[in-house]
């Protein structure tokens, strides 16, 4: 076999892979919703009369794994466009999400929102570094008080409000 046919193989290889992409988000989806499924037995579903804990998340999770199950087969990959990098953002600003969540448990919120702001605002909405930081500090800010301190929603333990002594 010369090599013009081995690069058209390839090629034609590499095209398979690439038509199949589309596939991803649902495919992801299908695993979410599975994993929910899974939770919302292990919460005890109860009864149709007496619903238990895991009765509504298991409905919703079923909705969002059939929506899935369609999707994988049926879904058209010229509703999509191609990934850039505006695509690349946007995986970088649920990953700081994800980042944000567990940070959060960790160590707080004023932290990790002041963070997490500052990030979006710099890198994805574009700002100056001083407003970035300016609004990432009366954001984070502005919303522990509203939330922790007048709405008394119970937030772990805060490394910044401990180190001023609060």
């Amino acid at each position: 076999m010369d090599r013009s046919t081995m690069s058209s193989k390839r090629a034609a290889g590499t095209h398979r892979v690439r038509a199949q992409l589309h596939r991803l988000g649902p495919l992801v989806v299908l695993g979410v919703g599975v994993a929910a499924l899974v939770g919302a037995v292990g919460l005890s579903l109860g009864e149709l009369t007496a619903p238990g804990p895991g009765m509504w998340p298991f409905i919703v999770a079923l909705l969002l794994t059939g929506s899935a199950l369609i999707l994988v087969a049926v879904d058209d990959p010229a509703d999509y466009e191609t990934w850039t990098l505006g695509s690349a953002r946007i995986v970088g600003g649920v990953a700081g999400l994800g980042v944000f969540v567990v940070a959060f448990d960790a160590v707080g919120f004023l932290l990790p929102a002041f963070l997490f702001l500052l990030l979006w605002l710099r890198i994805f909405g574009r700002e100056s570094w001083w407003w970035s930081l300016g609004l990432a500090l009366a954001g984070s800010a502005g919303f522990y008080v509203l939330f922790d301190l007048i709405l008394g929603v119970p937030f772990p333990d805060d490394v910044v409000v401990e180190l001023f002594g609060g």
